[in-house]
């Protein structure tokens, strides 16, 4: 077995224990168990549970991070681009809904280098928004209410309420009809 398709089985396996058993509750001979390898393997990689963890929020920032990117260039109307953004975040995020549990309701609490993460992605959104909105007069004001807006979506209705993704993006889209048609 190559190193890559090592460490893709350590990562599958952290995900689908932490999202199996939560982060606490998991330890790191649980994912070299499931993951088939020996205990010093793991080490090769990542120093503790909680590196793995890291790595596997960074993957799904980064991911964030791409759509971001791809959003920017596209050539929309600024309502359809926000929510053809907002879908696509969402929908990422519904494929890891139980590690996203666990980083807002657990580790973004406690550890300073989970709030660093969540700083930073805070700032690559609050970017993202104020180009999107930039013909905007309130632009700020209006990013700042998207930001709040999404985030009480997606930690209360999503993850604690479990409401299904497709409600989530509906009432997304609702909330920004709302928020765009005063502006302008």
């Amino acid at each position: 077995m190559s190193q890559s398709d090592t460490k893709k089985r350590l990562i599958n396996s952290a995900i689908n224990l932490f999202s199996k058993n939560g982060y606490f509750n998991t330890k790191v001979s649980d994912i070299v168990k499931d993951a088939g390898v020996a205990q010093g393997t793991f080490y090769l990689y990542f120093k503790s549970k909680e590196e793995i963890f890291l790595y596997i929020v960074e993957e799904i920032i980064e991911k964030i991070k791409q759509q971001t990117e791809k959003s920017l260039k596209e050539d929309l109307p600024v309502d359809k681009k926000l929510k053809k953004f907002a879908s696509s975040v969402f929908y990422l995020l519904s494929e890891y809904k139980e590690v996203a549990k666990i980083y807002f309701f657990h580790l973004l609490c406690t550890d300073e280098k989970f709030q660093k993460i969540y700083f930073e992605a805070e700032q690559m959104l609050k970017s993202f928004y104020l180009d999107v909105l930039k013909s905007y007069e309130d632009k700020a004001l209006l990013t700042d209410i998207l930001l709040g807006f999404g985030k009480r979506l997606l930690e209360i209705k999503f993850l604690r309420d479990q409401k299904p993704i497709e409600e989530i993006i509906k009432e997304f889209e609702e909330g920004l009809k709302l928020i765009l048609r005063k502006e302008k």
